[in-house]
């Protein structure tokens, strides 16, 4: 089970980044639709905001910066998918409990 979480999380993970990738080529001239790709890739880009200050060597190279900017972002989708499908999986089994293990109180039969 911890195997495909992993995997279905790096799935839903590669998705949203290139949906997100291509909503920002497609969205772009909308001015309402244009915030959303904005908004989901801002941690990536703070991320590189932050790392990327004047006067540092790699100042000047952009697909070097895009390009972490877009690992970060995946990286932290990957985190949302997996932790989001391990609380649906932990919700689900928290439905009923007693299917899983035996119990110490014998089922009452009236």
């Amino acid at each position: 089970m911890f195997k495909t979480k992993i995997l279905w999380a790096l799935v839903l993970g590669v998705v949203t980044s290139a949906l997100l990738r291509e909503a920002k080529i497609n969205l772009a001239y909308s001015p309402l639709w244009s915030r959303i790709p904005h908004v989901l890739t801002a941690p990536g880009t703070r991320f590189v905001a932050a790392i990327n200050m004047p006067g540092t060597l790699m100042e000047g190279s952009t697909r070097f910066w895009a390009g972490v900017a877009f690992t970060c972002n995946l990286l932290i989708y990957i985190l949302f998918w997996y932790g989001l499908l391990r609380m649906i999986g932990y919700l689900r089994g928290r439905r009923n409990p007693y299917d899983r293990q035996d119990t110490l109180v014998p089922p009452i039969t009236r």
